[in-house]
């Protein structure tokens, strides 16, 4: 492969920045450019060792920088890899790439060094994939789940599930090729329970998707009640600024206002909508059209009532319509009135929006509705490519049930779990196309 070489560390001015370089001739094309302080010989280094020196275009000294050589196989990439830990100034590190490009190395592209770690067996696809999750992790949660897939944990479940049908297959291939008699594993009772507990596995790790997401993008929360209950006021308070209008005026609100906040170990990614209500104004009635599309989409309401006007039959009957999704109740406005809410099938907290001064509260009812879904220690998908392989191969696999219960000729059920194990396969790489690697690693950033 052609030696490469990009600026590994954001485009923004700091204490430091790191250039990589990845390739056979990595550690010849560093040598060219810097002058030790001691008497040491860039091709001459080992790996995981360091020296300090100058970057100089020819008789012009750049910055002062540490070198880094990683020596082939025992580096990120698996090939020689050195690393260039200069001043963080843009231009600075800007020069010093040039500098390398001049000596014959080519532009990286996006996460072409964690292609490479892929392509030279460093890393399986998940693991690959894990990585941009760990750089975009925001809380513990999504950290720890992104770490359990980058050491390789997911790929362990992947693998544990695969050989379970590997061993099914070559019961088969024994038994279709020559054999006398049926094996035990094979009986068609034993088969479909072994089946059917693979299915509700994989059936289970794709339930689980939607909780990797929450994890990776935050929760999608939309602010719903009726018009003037400080839906507005909740969306300030929570954004720490004047997001949304706040007036006495009901129905002020006529679009739907989106923001990410952070709320403890939780990214919400907020929605405040137009007051719920029948309405003539052609205007509002959009902005409430939306707020039911915003509704479709949410993992999270948080459902706001004002407190002084108390719980209407309108309320209790948006609240119905919510029961396919986690809801949180705000009696609102606490600071105007002494009613207490009535008793409610959902989590309830009392607040005034306009007078609160910490998260706290909403931070514990946030936890307790999702803790079980996200504080869990077990790996689990984190991406729609991965997913859609899993329903392939659960799909394949419940085919493979209705076959057996139908009494279907053995060698159609075979022919069903080899689908299955080629789609399991993709997850981690194997049996994958070159568009499927493409796509994967388009999506990561340009020096990782």
């Amino acid at each position: 492969m052609n030696t490469i070489a990009a600026i590994s560390t954001p485009n923004a001015v700091g204490g430091i920045a790191t250039i990589r370089i990845s390739g056979e001739d990595a550690i010849a094309a560093a040598s060219k450019i810097f002058i030790p302080a001691g008497n040491v010989k860039v091709t001459e280094m080992r790996g995981y060792t360091c020296a300090y020196g100058w970057i100089a275009d020819g008789d012009r000294r750049l910055d002062d920088v540490v070198l880094t050589v990683f020596r082939a196989p025992h580096s990120y990439t698996g090939e020689d890899t050195v690393e260039i830990t200069c001043h963080g100034g843009i231009f600075l590190s800007k020069q010093i790439l040039s500098l390398l490009l001049r000596c014959g190395c080519e532009p990286a592209g996006a996460g072409e060094f964690t292609k490479r770690a892929f392509l030279n067996g460093k890393l399986s696809l998940s693991q690959a994939e894990a990585v941009m999750d760990v750089i975009r992790a925001d809380g513990d949660a999504a950290l720890r789940q992104a770490n359990l897939a980058k050491q390789g944990k997911l790929h362990e479940r992947m693998f544990s599930i695969s050989e379970r049908l590997v061993d099914m297959m070559s019961a088969f291939a024994y038994w279709l090729d020559d054999a006398e008699e049926m094996p035990p594993e094979l009986e068609r009772s034993c088969l479909l329970q072994e089946l059917s507990a693979l299915y509700a596995e994989l059936r289970q790790m794709s339930a689980d998707y939607q909780n990797g997401r929450i994890l990776r993008e935050g929760i999608r929360t939309v602010l719903l009640g009726r018009p003037n209950a400080g839906k507005s006021s909740v969306m300030n308070w929570l954004c720490g600024m004047q997001r949304s209008i706040v007036t006495d005026i009901a129905g002020t609100t006529r679009d739907v206002i989106t923001e990410q906040v952070k709320i403890g170990d939780f990214t919400l990614l907020l929605s405040d909508t137009a007051g719920l209500r029948e309405t003539e104004n052609a205007i509002e009635s959009i902005g409430i059209s939306q707020a039911y599309l915003a509704l479709d989409t949410a993992d999270f309401v948080i459902y706001v009532v004002d407190a002084a006007v108390g719980m209407m039959q309108e309320d209790r009957e948006i609240l119905a319509s919510c029961k396919e999704r986690p809801v949180l109740v705000l009696w609102n406005k606490t600071d105007l009135t002494d009613s207490q809410p009535p008793e409610l099938d959902v989590p309830v907290l009392t607040i005034s929006a306009l007078h609160a001064d910490s998260y706290a509260p909403l931070e514990l009812q946030i936890k307790e509705i999702f803790q079980e879904r996200t504080f869990s220690d077990q790996p689990t998908i984190m991406n729609e490519r991965q997913n859609t392989l899993i329903l392939r191969a659960a799909e394949r696999v419940s085919v493979c049930c209705n076959l057996l219960n139908e009494d279907a000729e053995l060698d159609m059920i075979y022919a069903e779990l080899e689908e299955a194990a080629h789609a399991l396969r993709e997850i981690d790489g194997d049996d994958v196309t070159d568009d499927v690697i493409e796509g994967v690693f388009s999506k990561f950033c340009v020096g990782k």
